[in-house]
């Protein structure tokens, strides 16, 4: 099965990844099959072949969570919400101090 994630590049606290396609089973830092884009979490760019990410999708390919979070915040595509959940924050409010 393919798997559409990020691959990490770029120096020491500069970090910069590229989008690619691979196979499941393979280290992170291993080859990959295509490369669909980069991101920069630093200036939160983006750029990306959507419609190849979508064409990859359509044929079985599952893209990361992470991933796809980022790609429905980039295109605003219903699509990429299907891979990922929204995680609730549930914080207890702050007890009380007593004495004050």
């Amino acid at each position: 099965m393919l798997t559409i994630r990020l691959a990490r590049a770029g120096r020491t606290k500069s970090p910069f990844f590229r989008i690619v396609v691979t196979e499941h089973t393979k280290p992170v830092k291993a080859g990959y099959t295509e490369v669909l884009g980069w991101y920069n979490p630093l200036n939160h760019k983006m750029e990306v072949n959507a419609d190849r990410a979508k064409e990859l999708i359509a044929n079985g390919a599952r893209p990361s969570e992470r991933l796809a979070k980022l790609l429905h915040t980039h295109t605003k595509d219903e699509l990429f919400k299907n891979y990922y959940t929204l995680k609730t924050k549930n914080r207890k409010p702050k007890k009380e101090q007593e004495g004050k």
